[in-house]
């Protein structure tokens, strides 16, 4: 089963705080075998955190290279993205600080089948 997570920009600016108080915090949960949401609406150009959530006993990761190569990541998050993608364990979350670039771009689990499994989506920033 696919979510939608799609915000009109004002919306989200009204969810996330103010730039002085730190970025906004999108959350995408991974399960067996789905990402939630499967579609996800991030404003181009202001910080965010990409909150990666793991409710599965078994681990995912969040592979988007194409979003990756086109965002600037914090430097202290950059360790926690290699070859453009993010590994989380079981029952686990990762926080990855980024400013990302307009763009639609696609996202999915590259462990073996997880991907036809249902387990992709897209990010469309703007």
């Amino acid at each position: 089963m696919h979510r939608s997570l799609v915000l009109p920009l004002a919306a989200l600016a009204a969810v996330a705080p103010a730039q002085a108080a730190g970025p906004g915090i999108v959350q995408i949960t991974m399960t067996n075998f789905s990402f939630a949401p499967s579609a996800v609406l991030v404003p181009a150009a202001t910080p965010i955190v990409l909150r990666l959530r793991n409710d599965a006993g078994g681990g995912h990761n969040f592979a988007a290279p194409a979003f990756f190569a086109a965002a600037r990541i914090d430097p202290a998050s950059a360790a926690l993205v290699h070859k453009g993608l993010v590994e989380v364990k079981a029952h686990s979350e990762v926080d990855v600080a980024l400013t990302a670039a307009a763009g639609q771009y696609p996202v999915k689990c590259t462990h073996t089948l997880h991907s036809t499994f249902g387990m992709r989506g897209t990010i469309t920033v703007r």
